[in-house]
């Protein structure tokens, strides 16, 4: 099933197509470059992944399908020659790699092996997704594969990153250091800029067991060790977790991990952890049914994060539902939204609607400004950086502003592609209103970056309104109140004067 989010945050069925019976995974992407959603479908059937692409209408009402290739572990649906168009990146069982791109019909064109040479081969880590995200801090988007290392018997995850360059992606293996310690069972790392010092951290969950279960659990999916979502869900600027936690034999229960501030941390750490104490009201058959997942999701384009749950009611099938989450006190946002340049201008639109609406993949941001306390505040982040494996990452870009009324000094976006010229496939705009939605398209030719700025009223604006307001009323009750008692004096001594006795006419 497909489901069209309305701009009330109310979802509406669109359509659905049947892809069999086995359980599925699926990820979205342009793939023909004609500006409509398609799905790239994944199939696990006993240790490998059947792959096939459905292609949507003009319509965008129906889809036909387009079978692929068999591979070892999900395919990715990114756009590894930066033109604007989704492709097919995966690796078969021997190791080596597939990658395929699409013509405009929707069919399969010519392999892309060709963009990486130096490729041997890779063994995808189990159950952990690659990952599209800027490593580097220069807002070009590297691959991060997950490979998988043998030493005594034992796998480890080894993360290797291919960078992007002129004629195609080439290995930096000395770009991301081991992961400390003998850790053999890991969790999907996550990637943030969790310490908000403008450069994207990789965060690696260690784990005793290989199913990581312990003496409480975090729910994760069969196929899936993605065991944590992030987003900064207190928009202060630290990138916090989510997660469903299931402490001996109760039911799951959804917990927001807080990013805090660490004044004795070892190895010079500066923030932590912190499991949030506070307990989400939830609907009626939410709370009698079982939770199995959740996530943060941004349902009224509002820039607060509320929750998104997949729970399993009493009776029925598996179901989707949201907490909403909007009270996070008088603090300020600034919100990135990416669109694949396919067609820029030229799209068939409504007059409210800018470009392909088609979010790309791997684009990223980073912002500076001063925090009114002598301070400033900086952060970076990329859209969508990861897309198997139901990492559910969400299609923008969403930084905290804490509670600082300044203007954002600096916001630098960065294109997933590669261009000799910089202005091409970096932008910077200046002095930005917090409470701000950015929608923005890359240049196709050239240098002309389109934007759009949508600006939201603060509670703060709203309240000081109110103040005003009121302090207003009370000016007006103070006045008319001297008024009434000074037209009473005067009606008392215009009586008085009457009735005096005049001696002078006497």
């Amino acid at each position: 099933f497909i489901f069209i989010q309305l701009e009330e945050g109310v979802f509406t069925n669109s359509t659905s197509f049947r892809v069999g019976d086995d359980t599925v995974e699926c990820s979205l992407g342009d793939f023909n470059g004609d500006t409509k959603l398609d799905v790239l479908v994944s199939t696990k059937k006993k240790r490998s992944y059947h792959h096939s692409v459905w292609i949507s209408s003009p319509l965008g009402d129906s889809f036909v399908e387009q079978k692929l290739a068999v591979l070892s572990s999900q395919a990715l649906a990114i756009d590894v020659d930066g033109n604007g168009w989704h492709d097919v990146l995966g690796f078969f069982e021997n190791g080596s790699m597939y990658c395929e791109t699409f013509s405009s019909a929707g069919t399969v064109a010519h392999s892309c092996n060709y963009l990486f040479p130096g490729f041997s081969r890779l063994d995808p880590y189990p159950k952990v997704p690659h990952l599209f995200v800027d490593l580097t801090g220069d807002h070009l988007a590297e691959i991060v594969f997950m490979d998988s290392t043998v030493n005594d018997g034992v796998r480890y995850l080894t993360p290797r990153m291919w960078g992007r360059f002129k004629n195609g992606w080439r290995e930096t293996p000395t770009a991301i250091n081991q992961i400390p310690g003998d850790h053999q069972f890991v969790g999907a790392p996550l990637a943030a800029d969790f310490d908000a010092d403008g450069l994207i951290e990789l965060l690696v969950p260690i784990c005793r067991k290989e199913d990581c279960k312990q003496s409480f659990n975090i729910l994760s999916d069969e196929d899936s060790l993605m065991l944590f979502r992030v987003g900064d869900f207190s928009l202060d600027g630290y990138p916090d977790l989510v997660a469903t936690l299931v402490e001996k034999q109760s039911l799951g229960q959804i917990k927001v991990i807080d990013n805090v501030l660490c004044t004795n941390c070892d190895r010079n750490g500066t923030r932590r952890f912190e499991i949030n104490k506070s307990i989400f009201i939830q609907p009626k058959e939410v709370a009698l049914g079982e939770i199995k997942m959740a996530s943060f999701f941004d349902l009224k384009e509002d820039g607060n994060l509320d929750i998104l749950i997949e729970y399993k009611p009493f009776e029925g099938e598996t179901k989707f539902s949201f907490i909403p989450c909007d009270d996070k006190g008088d603090v300020t946002f600034l919100k990135v939204t990416v669109f694949t340049n396919v067609c820029g201008k030229d799209c068939k639109m409504l007059p409210k609607e800018l470009g392909s609406g088609i979010s790309w993949g791997g684009a990223c941001a980073s912002f500076s400004m001063s925090d009114g306390w002598g301070g400033s505040l900086k952060s970076s982040a990329c859209q969508i950086p990861a897309g198997t494996h139901r990492a559910l990452a969400p299609p923008y870009v969403l930084f905290g502003l804490g509670r600082s009324p300044n203007f954002v000094d600096e916001l630098t976006i960065g294109a997933p592609l590669y261009a000799d010229a910089l202005n091409a496939r970096q932008h910077t705009l200046k002095q930005i209103v917090p409470n701000s939605r950015i929608v923005v398209i890359p240049p196709k030719d050239g240098s002309q970056w389109l934007t759009r700025l949508y600006v939201t009223p603060s509670q703060l604006i709203l309240q000081s309104l109110a103040v005003i307001a009121l302090v207003c009323a009370m000016l007006l009750m103070v006045v008319a109140f001297l008024h009434y008692r000074e037209r009473k004096e005067d009606r008392v001594e215009r009586q008085q004067q009457s009735h005096r006795f005049h001696f002078d006419a006497m």
